[in-house]
């Protein structure tokens, strides 16, 4: 079965066609004007994608002109399957000091922590000591009053 184009609203013509995101076939259009540098694309699921950075306008540039071509490439690519083998786990392998440095460390930390029947329940830390909402006014006043008396003098 061929499928014909998609139809668009589009006032720039269709340059070609490429597989979206989605897996439908979007079409790919140049930008008129001082964006004529630009391809864009259409897709009926996704809508217009604009974007101009390198790595879509990249994708926009690989297309095929017409529908047929771009089937016609798909079942000509092989299909690469995942395989199944699990990637070894592999650990680093520690030097003697590593070795020595990690377990100072666990000492430390064991001698620091009190014993769990002992511990007692955080208290919440007092808040921030701000000064309040009318000595900040006051003190925006008097420094106003004096740099403006300062600067009607001049």
């Amino acid at each position: 079965m061929a499928e014909s184009m998609p139809v668009r609203a589009s006032a720039n013509k269709v340059e070609g066609v490429n597989r979206c995101e989605c897996g439908n076939v979007r079409t790919i259009h140049r930008a008129r004007g001082k964006r004529s540098k630009y391809l864009y694309a259409i897709c009926d699921d996704c809508g217009t994608n604009q974007q101009t950075g390198t790595f879509w306008q990249s994708r926009f540039e690989q297309h095929y002109p017409t529908i047929e071509a771009l089937h016609q490439t798909e079942k000509a690519a092989p299909v690469v399957e995942p395989e199944d083998e699990t990637k070894p786990n592999i650990e680093p392998k520690l030097t003697e000091l590593d070795t020595e440095l990690a377990t100072e460390i666990t000492q430390a930390v064991t001698e620091n922590e009190p014993p769990s029947s002992q511990t007692e329940p955080e208290q919440d830390p007092q808040p921030d000591a701000k000064p309040s909402g009318w000595k900040s006014v006051i003190a925006g006043v008097v420094l106003g009053a004096l740099t403006g008396g300062m600067i009607a003098r001049f």
